[in-house]
């Protein structure tokens, strides 16, 4: 059995114009798959699946690539700077190594690829999601097609995906071992080596994936409100991720991200959308506290946290104008004034410190 030690597990995640993305289109089984508009799709649910435990690791070469999937996972900064450009991890948008129901559970969103996604207007891999995380959620260069980090992190996802399925009758060693290739296309297709025992158990080809995302709340009885977002930021945020939203470093290592600057997220990524912010925040934070918050101040701090400058929205030629009507619009605050100064004009620059 291949072990991994606490040394070993140490730990993040896109979007390209590669041909291949054709190839992974015409491939897809079109009737099966997902409209995804957005983070953001589930609902609360009342009870969730529990992913696989460390002593279910599959034996040999496959059980090294889930080890380094999550490494690479939970320490992003650290471990593939050449695609990270800011000081954020997988891990803090996907919670508990991606195990976190209403997290973004990483189990859930290989399920739900291949998926027709709004943001570039075509069919994407598993793959392709990732890099899209690179690239907006990281501030970063996606990893090019069949990168060793990207089929790392999606045998990773695809472990975790089929051990919570099947539940306790999970046995690693009766898991169909995919190609590189086939790793990187997500489980939504016909051809997914669903686990025999989650079959005879009764498992849907199609799954459920409850606890998927961020559960969407309500709009708010009130307009969400930058002066009393600020309130709530200072009495339960500012503790971890700091008075001005830099995040908190030890020995030069973010431990909590930082919110707005030059080391976040950028003006494209999903949780610079107020409404996704929101979701998250309800769900999640304060951290060890989710649901303290009502929803009207996770509406609120969300404001205020999506009125920061950040990096700029990396498919920004040089119109602002012309890229907020492309792409922002709704509860994205990026081309808008905020006291006195419009959003998108003063942005930092994308993928700083690439080596």
């Amino acid at each position: 059995m291949f072990r991994i030690s606490a040394m070993t597990l140490g730990l993040s995640l896109a979007v390209t114009g590669l041909a291949h993305a054709q190839d992974t289109a015409q491939a897809a089984h079109l009737e099966k798959l997902a409209i995804q508009e957005e983070l953001p799709v589930g609902k609360a649910a009342g009870t969730y699946p529990s992913p696989p435990g460390w002593d279910k690791l599959p034996d040999g070469e496959f059980g090294e690539k889930v080890v380094r999937g999550y490494n690479y996972f939970v320490n992003s900064q650290s471990m593939s700077p050449e695609f990270v450009g800011n000081g954020l991890n997988c891990v803090n948008c996907h919670m508990d190594g991606g195990k976190k129901e209403n997290a973004a559970p990483l189990w859930a969103a290989y399920m739900s690829y291949p998926a027709y996604r709004k943001k570039n207007d075509r069919i994407n891999s598993y793959e392709e999601r990732i890099q899209g995380c690179f690239l907006y959620s990281m501030n970063g260069t996606p990893p090019e097609h069949m990168n060793p980090v990207l089929v790392d992190l999606s045998a990773y996802a695809y472990w975790l995906a089929q051990g919570t399925l099947t539940g306790e009758q999970f046995d690693p060693a009766e898991m169909a071992i995919p190609s590189d290739e086939e790793l990187l296309k997500g489980g939504k297709r016909d051809d997914f080596p669903f686990m025999q025992a989650y079959l005879d158990a009764g498992g849907s080809t199609e799954p459920k994936t409850p606890g998927r995302g961020y559960p969407k709340l309500a709009e708010p009885e009130l307009p969400p409100a930058f002066a009393r977002g600020k309130q709530v930021y200072e009495q339960e945020c500012a503790v971890c991720h700091g008075a001005s939203g830099e995040g908190r470093q030890v020995n030069d290592r973010y431990v909590f991200p930082p919110l707005w600057g030059p080391d976040t997220y950028n003006w494209g990524a999903g949780m610079q959308r107020v409404n996704t912010a929101a979701y998250f925040i309800k769900q999640n934070m304060p951290l060890g506290q989710p649901g303290k918050l009502t929803d009207q101040q996770a509406w609120d701090v969300a404001m205020f946290l999506d009125s920061h400058e950040r990096p700029q929205d990396p498919r920004n030629h040089g119109s602002l104008e012309e890229t907020v009507k492309k792409y922002h619009g709704g509860f994205s605050q990026y081309g808008k004034e905020v006291n006195g100064s419009v959003l998108g004009t003063a942005s930092h620059p994308n993928h700083p410190n690439k080596p």
